[in-house]
């Protein structure tokens, strides 16, 4: 008898064994904080899936923006300890498909999930054509102002270039905080400056990026445009935090007229209750033929991953499979629109609310891509208009100064 229970206690241990061994952790890394809205549900989603699924966990990892886009992934993935799921913009997403990071996710796009994606969604992610990440959201930016304090200096809602810089002036001899934007250099910096080289019809580089064109006219005025509100002192220097985090900015407590961000701050704005706020284009420099970016994190398995296939499964289940989860992320917990036709229907109503509904009829339509440009040009870039808004550099000088670099980097590039 002592020798049958000594047998089944062995045996008991060893299925127990057996069970963790197959048991998996996804380590799921992101941006933000846990008292975000979006991040509670995101973590309601996880606990979800986890109870589903108790073979393959997932444990959310939050990280404050700027360590996320800054060292965060790098230094992880260069130790190999890397995130199993992660979340890329266009700006940093070639970096992960060119070091071998991001895994091919064709098993998980269907043709019944590519024929529900937009085109430029699908697009937006393939490198020769495979899919090297999710899309789930995207952000137009707009001009955020403050209709009360507009009004209490009686200045008419700009749309040029000079009207933003006369509102300034008027605004700063009054002690407001006339405009924010982001002043810190990286991708989010150089997303919501594009917009504005754009409505100059000038790009940094041609489409297939075999020539650089930063040493054009519109380049310069676009920086010395970024150039002229720091060194004014109509713009911030600094900022506690990413100015995409609405909330942090002197926008969201009513000290600032105006602020360049995108759609998702609708909902942050919304939550915190304490502006009477409009949007409206990004003012061009002739007030006419408005230009904006659109963009949107997509989520990236590691190829280099230890739970892949399961990792891909996490993934479809998140933002392929119906469209609850996918509708509430862009409706419910933020302020965004969706890459999936099927999502958008199932929110018509959600849409036709006030400030999305001016996204959706004004200003998305206006609205590029952001670029899927290298790393190493996101920095060049990044360069310039750092230089120019810190160092008072001309804006032809810093744009001469990026296409000189830009033109034998190029180069390097694969045809």
């Amino acid at each position: 008898m002592q020798k049958s229970k000594k047998v089944l206690f062995a045996l008991a241990a060893s299925l127990l064994l057996a069970s963790s061994a197959q048991a998996a952790t996804l380590q799921f890394w992101k941006f933000g904080t846990p008292e975000e809205t979006a991040n509670k549900a995101l973590q309601g989603w996880v606990d979800q899936w986890n109870k589903e699924n108790p073979d393959t966990q997932v444990a959310l990892k939050l990280f404050p923006f700027n360590d996320y886009t800054g060292p965060v992934l790098t230094t992880a993935f260069a130790s190999g300890s890397g995130p199993d799921v992660f979340w890329a913009s266009p700006g940093t997403f070639l970096q992960y498909v060119s070091s071998g990071v991001a895994a091919d996710l064709s098993s998980i796009f269907t043709p019944a999930l590519r024929a529900d994606l937009l085109p430029a969604a699908v697009q937006a992610v393939t490198v020769n054509g495979k899919p090297y990440a999710m899309p789930f959201e995207q952000e137009p930016v707009a001009l955020f102002y403050n209709k009360d304090i507009l009004a209490k200096y009686k200045i008419p809602v700009p749309r040029s270039w000079n009207d933003v810089l006369k509102a300034s002036a008027t605004l700063k001899a009054a002690g407001v905080t006339p405009i924010v934007i982001e002043p810190a250099p990286g991708a989010y910096q150089n997303f919501t400056w594009y917009p504005f080289l754009w409505q100059t019809g000038a790009n940094v580089a041609n489409p297939s990026l075999t020539q650089a064109t930063m040493n054009s006219g519109g380049a310069a005025q676009a920086l010395d445009f970024w150039r002229a509100l720091i060194q004014r002192g109509y713009a911030p220097r600094t900022a506690s935090d990413c100015t995409c985090n609405i909330g942090s900015t002197p926008f969201a407590s009513g000290k600032a007229a105006m602020i360049v961000d995108g759609m998702w701050a609708i909902q942050m704005l919304k939550e915190a209750g304490k502006v009477n706020f409009g949007v409206t284009h990004l003012p061009t420099p002739t007030g006419k033929n408005p230009v904006t970016v659109y963009g949107g994190w997509t989520q990236v398995v590691n190829a280099k991953g230890q739970n892949v296939e399961a990792a891909k499964k996490f993934t479809a289940w998140m933002w392929a499979q119906g469209t609850q989860r996918p509708l509430e992320w862009v409706s419910k917990v933020n302020s965004k629109f969706s890459p999936r036709k099927s999502v958008t229907a199932a929110g018509k109503s959600y849409y036709d609310q006030p400030y999305l509904r001016d996204f959706r009829d004004l200003i998305l339509p206006t609205a590029r891509a952001e670029p899927r440009f290298p790393a190493e040009m996101v920095k060049i870039v990044g360069d310039a208009i750092q230089s120019s808004m810190f160092r008072n550099t001309p804006g032809q000088v810093a744009a001469n100064q990026a296409q000189a670099q830009l033109v034998p980097y190029l180069k390097t590039l694969p045809k």
